[in-house]
């Protein structure tokens, strides 16, 4: 059993997707239509999030936070510790 080849997407199509699921309000729903896994949503929502305080000037902006990852690491936890350390200072 082979996997299916990975969907290169574009951000328009990954913004589509992110609003297609908060009017719809069922995620799990839009995840199957468009074959992704839940969590992959749930990154593309929270850089949608992170964008868009940036570019209103928020909290993204002034603690130098991006919307995406910053060693090209896979490794949430690791992630998720940069995160919560840039924002204790």
């Amino acid at each position: 059993m082979s996997r299916k080849p990975r969907v290169q997407r574009t951000p328009e199509e990954k913004w589509q997707i992110v609003l297609e699921a908060l009017k719809s309000g069922n995620v799990a729903e839009t995840c199957r239509k468009y074959e992704i896994a839940p969590n992959l949503y749930y990154r593309w929502k929270d850089e949608v999030e992170l964008g868009a305080k940036a570019a209103l000037g928020g909290e993204a902006q002034r603690r130098g936070l991006t919307p995406s990852r910053r060693s090209g690491s896979s490794n949430w936890s690791g992630r998720w510790a940069v995160r919560i350390c840039k924002s204790k200072y």
